[in-house]
């Protein structure tokens, strides 16, 4: 019986430190300000991550945030390197990140429309 106790515990301990992290890391959706083009892009991404967005992602699988920002910081680069014309598209593209989850019916273009109007006015460049 003891013995049998014994294997147990020292299964458990062995399992237990097999799935512990050994290196701490950050979850991709966590935030990447760090790396972020420009500051702008961490705004937005303050903005994506208010509490009140939250029911509207529920239905979206995606995780349209992560793939917004990665735009967005891709544009901020091409802003910096000053090629306006790719800058532009990859800011079109993030938007119609949101876009598509309407065509989806993951949400109302009403209620993605806070969130497209705020990124538009922060984005130094002109989105059509």
């Amino acid at each position: 019986m003891k013995g049998t106790v014994m294997v147990c515990a020292l299964s458990l301990l062995i399992g237990g430190a097999a799935v512990s992290p050994s290196v701490v890391r950050g979850a991709p959706w966590t935030s990447a300000a760090d790396s972020y083009a420009a500051p702008w892009v961490t705004e937005i991404e303050t903005e994506l991550h208010k509490k009140e967005y939250a029911m509207i992602y529920a239905n979206d699988p995606r995780t349209p945030q992560k793939e917004v920002l990665r735009l967005l910081n891709r544009a901020a680069q091409a802003h910096a390197a000053n090629d306006s014309a790719l800058a532009q598209q990859l800011a079109r593209k993030a938007l119609g990140v949101f876009e598509e989850g309407v065509r989806r019916h993951y949400y109302t273009q009403s209620e993605i429309e806070p969130i497209t109007s705020y990124i538009r006015q922060h984005v130094p460049i002109k989105v059509r």
